[in-house]
């Protein structure tokens, strides 16, 4: 399990990759999410949400594009599984997952 600064140095799957760049999100913008969004343990894995409320009132005319970003990490790793916004519903969607993976684990 990875602790909240764990996450500063993320390696983007090659899935994310192509997400952010059909988001148009960059690297800054990842990482303005990751400082300012709220974390949530859900399903597995770990969720970066940033609402209005979140971005600092300085920000808002810069960043408000960034309103309803999820990002997705891997529990396990330090990887950034994929990208998506949801201005609507995102925070909500996101609660109403299951707190743990419903995938039994492998013992070998």
């Amino acid at each position: 399990m990875f602790l909240p600064g764990d996450y500063d140095e993320y390696k983007p799957s090659d899935h994310a990759g192509i997400r952010m760049a059909q988001r148009n999100l960059s690297s800054e913008d990842v990482d303005f999410v990751l400082d300012h969004g709220q974390r949530l343990h859900k399903a597995g894995a770990v969720f970066y949400f940033l609402g209005r409320c979140d971005i600092p009132r300085r920000w808002r005319r810069r960043f408000e594009r960034l309103e309803g970003t999820v990002l997705v990490f891997s529990n396990e790793t330090n990887t950034l599984i994929t990208v998506y916004r949801n201005r609507q519903t995102g925070l909500r969607h996101i609660k109403q997952k299951p707190d743990r993976s419903c995938k039994p684990k492998k013992f070998h």
